[in-house]
C-alpha cells in the first residue's frame, strides 16, 4: 500500500472514532450532571495526562524550546476549541455542527497549510474541496442560532490551525515526542481553567454529582479520542495534512449514520435530526462528501 493510500486509510479510521466520540460528547453534555462545557472540557484535557505512562518506555525525550512552545499553544488551541464545540453541541443537532465544523476546519487547514507549510496538493485538490463543501453546506439548513453558528465557525478554525501547527511539530521532533508532549499541552489548558472561580466552582459540584455511568462515558470518550488522535496524526505525518483535513468531511458521513441508526433507542436525543424535508438534503451531501472522496482518490 502506498504511503498517501495508508495515510487516508488512518483518517478513515480516525474520523469513525470521531463521529463516535461527537455523539458521546452531545449525550455526556445534554443528558448527564457534566452539563457545564467547560467542566467537561477541563476533565478531556487533564485525562490526557495518561500519556505518562510513556516516559518508562524510553521514547519520550526531553522538548526543545520549539517543541514545548507548540504544545503549550496546541493544548491551550484545544481545550478552547472543544469548549465551543460543546456549547454548540448543547443547542444544536449533532449532524448540522459536524458538517460545519468540518467545513470550516477544512478550508482553514488549507488556506493556513499554503501559508505556514508550503504544501503541494494533488491537481484534484480543489474539485474535492469544492465537494465537501457543498455537501456541509447543504446538510447544515442555517438552522443555528447566530450564537452557536459563531462557536463552531470558530471552533473549526481552532481545529483546521491545531492541524497545520501539528504537522509543524512533527517537523521537529519524533512521532511518539510529539504525541507525549502536544497531549501534556491539553493537561496544561486544562489546568489553566482552574484560575476561573466559575469553572472551579462547576467542577466541586460536579464531582459530587457525577455518576458512574457519566464517568464510564468520559473514560471511554477518552480512550476512542487517544486512538482517534493517534490514527491523524500518524496520517498527517505520512502525508499531507490539507488532505488528512478534508477528509474530516467523512465524520459527518458516519454521524448521520450512527445518528440514523440511534434515532429511536434514544428518540429525545437524535429524533428530531430527522425531520420531514431534511432527510433528502442529508442524503444528497453525503452523495456530495462521498464524490469529493473519489475524486480526491483517483
Amino acid at each position: 500500500m502506498s504511503t498517501a493510500l495508508l495515510s487516508i486509510f488512518f483518517v478513515v479510521i480516525g474520523q469513525f472514532l470521531n463521529a463516535s466520540i461527537v455523539l458521546i460528547d452531545k449525550y455526556i453534555v445534554t443528558k448527564t450532571t457534566v452539563s457545564k462545557p467547560a467542566v467537561y472540557a477541563f476533565y478531556v484535557g487533564i485525562i490526557s495526562g495518561v500519556v505518562i505512562a510513556l516516559l518508562p518506555l524510553g521514547i519520550i525525550e526531553f522538548p526543545s524550546a520549539t517543541v514545548l512552545g507548540l504544545s503549550v499553544l496546541l493544548g491551550l488551541i484545544f481545550i478552547l476549541s472543544i469548549i465551543l464545540l460543546f456549547t454548540a453541541l448543547k443547542a444544536a443537532n449533532a449532524t448540522d455542527v459536524v458538517a460545519w465544523l468540518t467545513a470550516f476546519s477544512t478550508i482553514s487547514t488549507f488556506l493556513l497549510s499554503g501559508l505556514l507549510l508550503n504544501e503541494s496538493l494533488p491537481g484534484s485538490f480543489p474539485f474535492a474541496l469544492v465537494f465537501f463543501i457543498i455537501g456541509a453546506v447543504m446538510v447544515g439548513h442555517f438552522r443555528f442560532n447566530r450564537k452557536s453558528f459563531l462557536l463552531v465557525i470558530i471552533s473549526g478554525i481552532l481545529f483546521g490551525l491545531s492541524a497545520v501547527l501539528i504537522k509543524i511539530l512533527f517537523q521537529h521532533t519524533t512521532f511518539w515526542n510529539g504525541f507525549f508532549w502536544s497531549r501534556m499541552g491539553n493537561v496544561f489548558g486544562a489546568l489553566i481553567l482552574l484560575s476561573f472561580s466559575q469553572i472551579r466552582l462547576g467542577l466541586v459540584n460536579t464531582s459530587k454529582s457525577v455518576g458512574h455511568k457519566a464517568s464510564f462515558l468520559i473514560i471511554l470518550n477518552r480512550v476512542l479520542g487517544g486512538v482517534a488522535f493517534l490514527s491523524i496524526l500518524y496520517a498527517i505525518r505520512l502525508g499531507s495534512v490539507s488532505i488528512a483535513n478534508a477528509l474530516g468531511s467523512l465524520q459527518f458521513v458516519f454521524v448521520f449514520l450512527m445518528v440514523f441508526l440511534l434515532r429511536h433507542k434514544i428518540p429525545d436525543l437524535f429524533h428530531h435530526e430527522f425531520r420531514p424535508g431534511h432527510i433528502a438534503h442529508k442524503i444528497v451531501s453525503i452523495v456530495f462528501i462521498i464524490t469529493g472522496f473519489f475524486v480526491l482518490f483517483l
